[in-house]
């Protein structure tokens, strides 16, 4: 089953790495999207957000899973923690 798994990521990866037509492209510019890299993920992000601001809610849960997923990369800062002993004796 992994192996499995493995080669639908890997086919799945190809697939969305692929550049988009020149027809697609202007189709997206005449919609008002300026795309520097217009690739198959592009094209699935730009529908992926009309529909949620169509106010598709399961289209706004997966946007924000994926803009989570991205900051999550980041390297994230510590934060001080002030413990204060306050309880009397």
């Amino acid at each position: 089953m992994k192996e499995n798994d493995k080669l639908l990521y890997k086919t799945l990866k190809e697939l969305l790495n692929e550049k988009l037509s020149g027809a697609e492209v202007q189709t997206l510019r005449s919609e008002g999207f300026e795309v520097k890299c217009p690739t198959r993920k592009t094209a699935v992000m730009i529908a992926l957000y009309k529909k949620a601001s169509a106010g598709d809610l399961s289209a706004i849960k997966e946007l924000r899973s994926i803009i989570s997923e991205k900051c999550d990369d980041r390297p994230q800062q510590a934060k001080a923690v002030m413990i204060v002993d306050d309880v009397g004796n």
